[in-house]
């Protein structure tokens, strides 16, 4: 009922032979990604936020751009133009509703996720690969 250790150890190289035979080639991979890409402007951000639970305020600034592939700048900057407005409506009500320990983490990992999944969904298209945030600055009072 029970297997034995070698039979264990038998189980695991005989998935990982299979799992590696699977697997596409890195240089496949790299070929696939290796598309250029340009940085677009988003413009600055300020937003002060009340936590009526802490009594405290925050404030956040930063430099929002987004990583475009350079074929789809303009269909981008196009995109973004008529939906200016929803995309900063966006990006300040997912800050604001963000937790303390999000807006503390040193990659913004969270922050990133959310602004590019909300983003791409207001585009109505996967154009935007990632966000990148500059001059990043969160104060707590």
């Amino acid at each position: 009922m029970i297997p034995s250790p070698e039979d264990v150890i038998e189980a695991a190289e005989m998935r990982a032979r299979q799992h590696s035979a699977t697997e596409p080639d890195i240089e496949e991979l790299t070929t696939v990604t290796d598309k250029e890409t340009v940085e677009i402007d988003l413009k600055n951000f300020g937003i002060t936020a009340y936590q009526p639970l802490a009594n405290t305020t925050l404030r956040i600034d930063f430099h929002l751009y987004a990583m475009v592939n350079a074929e789809n700048q303009s269909e981008f900057e196009d995109l973004i133009a008529q939906n200016e407005h929803r995309f900063r409506e966006q990006v300040i009500v997912t800050l604001r509703s963000s937790e303390v320990s999000d807006l503390t983490d040193p990659s913004l990992g969270l922050l990133k996720r959310k602004i590019l999944e909300k983003t791409n969904r207001i585009l109505g298209k996967p154009l935007v690969k990632s966000v990148i945030f500059s001059d990043y600055s969160f104060i707590e009072q």
